[in-house]
């Protein structure tokens, strides 16, 4: 089956076609910059070029936290998309988009929004805990739960997260995410969780708003 993928929440509007059986090589583009409303349209052509949607399965959204604006643009794009072709929709996180299929053990997945806000989710401390806000507020929540001196292995971008945690001693370990655009994560990651329905059951996960909250959540790994 067929899947196309769409993200805005991770950088550049992009969009991604995956065969999920792998009999052909996946298609995949990205605008430039933060244009997904000038130029989403032209990528989702360009990446269809020789594909009929009636030939598409499925469909895949990042549903974020991230960027706000390219986050809701592409929803609107995918739920439009899954409507018209009648298409079942399938939402991915982008700690999820971010994080290897096969990561185990303690991590942190951190995902920039505005400019200095981020949020991270951290895994293997008593379940999955996500925190939105500063990046001194992220460095504080996270050192609670981690013993000092901890290594704390990181997916995306700990970038402005990483002096302030190492100044509440935790050695942050980055790990350099796959290659790709990031709707091909998306793709990947919707393949194999297979889940995919009703688009009015996707949502969107703002994250930063309200712009600091800590709660405990349910893995959705």
């Amino acid at each position: 089956m067929l899947w196309l993928a769409l993200d805005g929440a991770l950088g550049a509007f992009s969009v991604a076609l995956v065969d999920g059986a792998g009999r052909r090589a996946p298609r995949q583009a990205a605008t430039s910059g933060n244009d997904a409303l000038e130029r989403g349209l032209g990528i989702l052509d360009e990446v269809l070029a020789e594909t009929p949607l009636r030939d598409v399965g499925a469909v895949a959204v990042g549903t974020g936290p991230g960027g706000y604006t390219g986050l809701r643009i592409a929803l609107s794009y995918a739920k439009s998309l899954a409507f018209a072709a009648g298409l079942p929709l399938a939402g991915v996180s982008s700690y999820d988009a971010l994080e290897p299929l096969a990561a185990t053990g303690r991590y942190a997945t951190f995902v920039h929004g505005r400019a200095g806000i981020a949020c991270a989710r951290l895994h293997g401390v008593d379940g999955d805990f996500t925190v939105c806000g500063s990046y001194e507020a992220l460095a504080t929540a996270l050192a609670e739960r981690l013993p000092p001196g901890s290594e704390l292995i990181c997916y995306g971008s700990a970038q402005g997260a990483a002096p302030a945690l190492g100044e509440r001693g935790i050695i942050v370990r980055a790990i350099p995410t796959d290659p790709g655009v990031p709707a091909l994560a998306i793709a990947r990651r919707a393949i194999v969780r297979g889940a995919a329905g009703d688009p009015h059951a996707v949502i969107a996960d703002y994250g930063e708003l309200p712009y600091y909250a800590a709660r405990p959540s349910a893995s959705s790994r």
